[in-house]
């Protein structure tokens, strides 16, 4: 078992402590707060994925913040089974499906499975394809949003041909990208408490 730990910011599991795998790169704390301040309004009822989920922080957050259900998929589920188990989520709002992304996909699509926010948070040096796998545009409800995680560091995402990137927000060396299907009059807003630079006020 891991030592490493993260918090739940807000809703009903507000202050509980997640474990993190030993070898994750979980979202910055800042990033995080800074993740759901955006976007708070489309969490109510909404049906969530999370791939490359860790510990499950990103999907489990948005459940205590109003999430109606969040599908979390990890090759390697121990530490989220655990954050699971211990949170007493019901299994009708979170699922964990145990392997690949790409294997996760394969099922949700043959399920007929649609999502209002797809988080996608690939592994360090990970490939395009890795970060933003093709079938998410079978996965994803009208109207709904594609938040792509990489490292400052990593090389920026362009465009998926079909897709209208919305926004770019760096929070310290996490980055953002918002996309959706359409063009969109949906507004991401910088949160109050963070400066155009990613950085606290």
């Amino acid at each position: 078992m891991s030592d490493r730990k993260v918090r739940i910011f807000a809703g009903r599991w507000k202050g509980r402590v997640l474990e993190v795998p030993s070898d994750a790169r979980p979202t910055s704390g800042r990033g995080r707060e800074a993740l759901f301040s955006i976007v708070r309004e489309s969490l109510r009822e909404a049906d969530v994925l999370d791939l490359y989920a860790g510990s499950g922080a990103v999907g489990l957050e948005a459940l205590s913040r109003g999430a109606r259900r969040a599908v979390l998929v990890e090759q390697k589920p121990g530490a989220l089974d655990r954050n699971v188990a211990r949170l007493g989520a019901e299994s009708s709002e979170v699922e964990v499906l145990r392997g690949s992304v790409a294997e996760a996909l394969g099922t949700l699509r043959r399920r007929g499975e649609r999502f209002d926010l797809i988080f996608s948070d690939p592994p360090y040096g990970s490939a395009a394809d890795g970060a933003f796998p093709q079938e998410l545009g079978e996965l994803l409800a009208p109207g709904g949003l594609v938040i792509v995680q990489t490292d400052v560091h990593s090389r920026a995402l362009t465009e998926p041909a079909g897709w209208t990137l919305l926004a770019r927000r760096d929070y310290g060396r996490n980055v953002f990208f918002f996309f959706s299907l359409t063009e969109s009059s949906l507004k991401l807003p910088i949160p109050e408490s963070f400066d155009g630079r990613g950085g606290k006020c």
